[in-house]
């Protein structure tokens, strides 16, 4: 009998100890946030359906880094939780850094709309 309970504690001992364990704070905590800008016309024509380039950021959890972004990968990263932040074709430093600080604090004054 006494086997037993000494055999049911080995077993269940790391279970019930690993959950008592403080779990690290996840990287998704924070919504993922991508920074993307309109491709020009030309490039359009060469990327099928491919309506914005990544310009910085994180694709949310589950979705692959893609340089040639199409509207249908915009509204999914938005499904997900994600946040896109549209910047001018001709970004400066200045402008890219706003768009980052946007990322940020969850205002995003220039995100596309629903395409």
């Amino acid at each position: 009998m006494k086997a037993l309970g000494l055999a049911i504690a080995i077993l269940l001992g790391p279970a019930c100890f690993g959950q008592s364990k403080p779990a690290e704070p996840a990287k998704t905590d924070q919504p993922s946030c991508l920074i993307v800008k309109h491709a020009s016309t030309a490039h359009q024509f060469f990327v099928s359906g491919a309506n914005w380039q990544y310009v910085a950021g994180d694709f949310p959890k589950g979705m692959k880094w893609k340089s040639n972004i199409t509207d249908r990968n915009i509204r999914k990263v938005k499904e997900l939780g994600g946040q896109v932040v549209v910047i001018k074709p001709d970004y400066n430093a200045e402008d890219l850094a706003q768009a980052q600080k946007a990322c940020g604090s969850n205002e995003i004054p220039n995100s596309s709309s629903g395409k």
